[in-house]
């Protein structure tokens, strides 16, 4: 268990709706780390930022006191990061929503935030892990997975997601709360972490992006019924049926629309493990994921 001083440092946007989805999953991490300092509550810095317009200059004002605060921390310990970034995502450019009607990239928007603080060198010096959660919607990594493998090289893990309507709460509840638990807590390497976290009814919702090191990989649901090679088997606008394996490893699937014309039997032939594009994690009759870098 890690006895390092952590900071947490969360910016999540205020929607104004009555149940706000994303004030709603940022307060699930803090609930959680709370309850891991209880006693030493002193090795703690949390920063929970709601913003409407982070151009908006007395929100400015408050992100330049927190900004102090961390610089205070910091400087003579070296401490344990995460950073959150919970809001919508432009699906014409990838651009993070900061205003009404505004986005901006995610360099930016890091930049906004931290400061001087976040520049690489200090970033090394100060923090010997550092986490990035960018809890948006897909059109991020549609379109910004070079700024994802930039801030790869400032935070030792970067997690973003691709599904096109992302559920906050049950990522940040199922997922991103155990990730952190077993890498900044458990001190596990980030590949662990995030193979010890990952479950079916995750990865069914939306694939995972992790940028480690400057390199982008997806991680995708791969089902042998359903998605052996991680794209669902459709025909006529539909799921085909999964009707067996035979002695050579070939999958044969099923049409089961009454007005298919022609052949209805699928087969496919599952991809092989191959070094620096692609791996499988898991069993045939089990989970199973598809892991795959991303040029």
């Amino acid at each position: 268990m890690s006895v390092s001083p952590l900071v947490v440092f969360q910016a999540y946007l205020e929607d104004g709706r009555p149940f706000d989805v994303h004030e709603t999953s940022s307060a699930i991490l803090t609930g959680m780390i709370r309850s891991r300092f209880i006693g030493r509550e002193s090795a703690l810095l949390l920063l929970n930022r709601q913003f409407h317009d982070l151009a908006d200059r007395s929100l400015r004002t408050r992100l330049k006191a927190d900004r102090n605060a961390l610089e205070q921390f910091s400087h003579s310990r070296q401490s344990d990061l995460i950073m959150v970034i919970n809001t919508h995502a432009s699906p014409d450019d990838g651009g993070l929503l900061y205003g009404n009607k505004k986005s901006t990239s995610l360099v930016s928007f890091v930049d906004h935030l931290l400061g001087d603080l976040g520049s690489p060198s200090t970033m090394a010096s100060r923090f010997s892990r550092s986490m990035l959660v960018v809890l948006c919607c897909g059109g991020f990594v549609q379109h910004s997975l070079s700024e994802m493998r930039a801030m790869s090289q400032r935070f030792t893990a970067v997690l973003a997601f691709g599904a096109h309507v992302l559920d906050p709460i049950f990522i940040m509840g199922q997922f991103v709360t155990s990730v952190v638990d077993y890498h900044i807590f458990g001190q596990e390497s980030v590949w662990t972490a995030i193979y010890r976290a990952l479950r079916q009814d995750i990865v069914s919702h939306t694939p995972i992006y992790v940028g480690h090191r400057g390199d982008v990989q997806r991680i995708v649901d791969a089902s042998w019924r359903r998605k052996p090679n991680g794209d669902d088997v459709r025909c006529c606008h539909q799921m085909a049926k999964y009707v067996g394996t035979d002695r050579s490893g070939r999958i044969t699937f099923r049409c089961c629309e009454p007005g298919h014309v022609g052949t209805r039997t699928i087969r496919i032939t599952p991809m092989a493990n191959l070094a620096g594009v692609r791996r499988f994690l898991g069993r045939r009759g089990g989970t199973r994921y598809m892991i795959s870098h991303v040029l």
